[in-house]
């Protein structure tokens, strides 16, 4: 290996120096990535590890956030503070997720309540190795297991104050949402606003979720660094008289009293929302953004990025392996890394219309840019169609977002009401808007990738960025090469996944995949194995039906019947 020059030795410290904490970043996530396999040198899944898995008992919970109403249940995170064995008792501290059957009889249940429930902990394992764990997410949000509780299983035995910050945050924040249904909002509208300005989401069908998401506009339910940015340009143009005086930035005293009043107000804000995790980490890199221009120092930049990762981090590990921190944090990295020379292609400096138009567009390409190796991993699909959906919904939800805190705020009186009603009538048509695109012809292109495309896809972007950077032709022939793998990875994925057939069963249903189709057939008690590398099916005592469509089903997939190969 060459020695480094004297220059690239200067360039390396020099890096270092202009960027500290991106070093810092990477050495804290590779010791988390260490622990998270290894469990060296700390076991970050400690709390969730549990002996009492799959066992039936009687636990005694407190619920210490809102219930979630779902369609046959209610989704309860609660507490663990106890489990009834038999006649042992054992004195628990940890955390799980309970579904509860809901009936007409159910009893409403708030912040603080405690039961006792009969049920068993679970760990759920994915139907197919490709599958969403769930079991591993509930883990990384430090809940033991899940649990289903029939009804006339559970009882309220009592109530308990809980006193947290998040708790007294949640409460304010279902207080702060019935305003906007008292100013005359219902429906969609409502779930709508609600999700955008509070992070209220119980509200949001499974209909509406999905069409936002198919659209490209999945970043706009989620209260995350989006909204948090409308809040701090509200604030911003209403401290400087929208722009009619200067942020004050001359004065020392004033400059950092202005950053103050703007670093608490977003605070709060994050308070109003419940303190996601998503608007803390938005609201983290905001403060920091701040404290960079009350230094006079450029704002954000990689270093703040990293920094704000690094608190992050360190208070919560775990978060490293949350999609909503990676999304986060790589579409700024993708604003960073290339917007402004997407807005150096096409110039609009005397046109402010045209400038915002460019803006609107440059900032979601750049931004689909770094998010699009997290996106094509976790949901195999491309929203083709997102700059339609961007151009006008981004604008849309800064209104929703403006006049949602307004609704608030005149809830109760007559402008309030009239506002509400023009709100539920913008917001039903933004809704109506995003199913239209989703409905467009190829408006989601779905594209699966494995960890390997991943990582060449990865590459691709940062040679891309070097090819920017450096203008040289080295890299835009590296970044060829790279995407030249990753179609051959893809080719050779496709190609094995339609020849893949797999079968699995869960309870009484056989569940057959074969591609990238999943299809479901109850036939009634039966066990399939495999058998010298063939498959067969033991299925005894069930209906002459049953039996016909088992015998289709296994003609049609090669699988054999156990009980005429013994009679054979």
């Amino acid at each position: 290996m060459r020695p480094l020059t004297n220059k690239r030795r200067n360039g390396l410290a020099g890096f270092c120096r202009a960027y500290p904490f991106v070093g810092i970043f990477v050495f804290t996530a590779a010791i988390i990535l260490c622990a998270y396999y290894t469990h060296f040198p700390f076991h970050p899944l400690a709390d969730t590890e549990a002996d009492y898995l799959d066992s039936l008992a009687v636990f005694r919970v407190q619920v210490p956030e809102p219930p979630v109403a779902r369609s046959n249940s209610v989704q309860l995170d609660v507490r663990l503070l106890s489990m009834y064995r038999g006649d042992s008792v054992r004195t628990l501290h940890q955390e799980a997720v309970l579904y509860l059957r809901t009936d007409s009889v159910m009893p409403e249940l708030r912040v603080g309540d405690i039961l006792l429930a009969r049920t068993r902990l679970t760990r759920p394992q994915p139907l197919f190795e490709e599958d969403f764990d769930y079991g591993n997410y509930l883990r990384l949000q430090h809940k033991v297991g899940s649990g289903y509780v029939y009804t006339g299983h559970w009882q309220l035995v009592g109530h308990a104050p809980v006193r947290s910050l998040k708790a007294y945050a949640c409460r304010l924040q279902h207080r702060l949402a019935e305003r906007y249904a008292m100013a005359g909002m219902h429906g969609r509208p409502l779930a709508l606003v609600s999700a955008l300005t509070l992070g209220e989401k119980d509200g949001l069908d499974s209909e509406l979720r999905t069409s936002f998401a198919a659209a490209g506009a999945a970043h706009v339910l989620a209260v995350s660094g989006l909204h948090t940015g409308f809040i701090y340009g509200i604030l911003i143009a209403l401290l400087t008289c929208f722009g009619m005086r200067r942020p004050l930035y001359e004065e020392r005293v004033k400059r950092w009293l202005l950053s103050l009043i703007i670093v608490l107000l977003m605070w709060v804000y994050a308070f109003l929302t419940g303190l996601s995790p998503s608007v803390m980490r938005a609201v983290v890199m905001l403060t920091i953004v701040q404290i960079g221009w009350a230094c006079r120092r450029k704002a954000l930049t990689g270093n703040t990025l990293a920094a704000a990762a690094c608190i992050c981090l360190w208070a919560d590990p775990l978060a490293l392996f949350s999609v909503s921190f990676q999304l986060s944090f790589t579409a700024v990295a993708g604003i960073l890394l290339f917007n402004s020379y997407l807005a150096g292609l096409f110039p609009a400096r005397h046109n402010k219309a045209l400038l915002f138009v460019r803006d609107l567009i440059t900032v979601s390409v750049a931004a689909t840019i770094g998010t699009l190796p997290v996106t094509l991993y976790y949901f195999s699909q491309f929203p083709t169609a997102f700059l339609l959906t961007n151009l006008l919904v981004l604008p849309a939800a800064f209104v929703l977002v403006g006049c949602g805190a307004a609704v608030l705020v005149l809830a109760g009186t007559p402008i309030g009401v009239w506002l509400a009603l023009g709100l539920q009538y913008f917001a039903d048509e933004v809704c109506r808007y995003v199913q239209w695109v989703e409905h467009l012809p190829f408006a989601t292109l779905p594209l699966p990738v494995t960890p390997w495309m991943t990582v060449c896809l990865v590459a691709a972007i940062a040679c891309l960025y070097m090819s920017i950077r450096r203008k040289h032709l080295a890299w835009i022939g590296a970044m060829a090469a790279l995407m030249g793998i990753f179609c051959y990875l893809h080719i050779d994925d496709v190609r094995v996944r339609v020849h893949e057939q797999h079968i699995a069963v869960q309870g009484r249903t056989i569940y057959y995949r074969h591609g990238y189709t999943t299809d479901k057939y109850p036939f009634g008690r039966y066990a399939f194995f495999a058998y010298k590398g063939k498959t067969y099916v033991y299925a005894p005592n069930i209906s002459p039906r049953k039996r016909a469509l088992l015998d289709a089903f296994c003609e049609e997939k090669q699988i054999m019947s156990w009980q005429s190969s013994i009679a054979h």
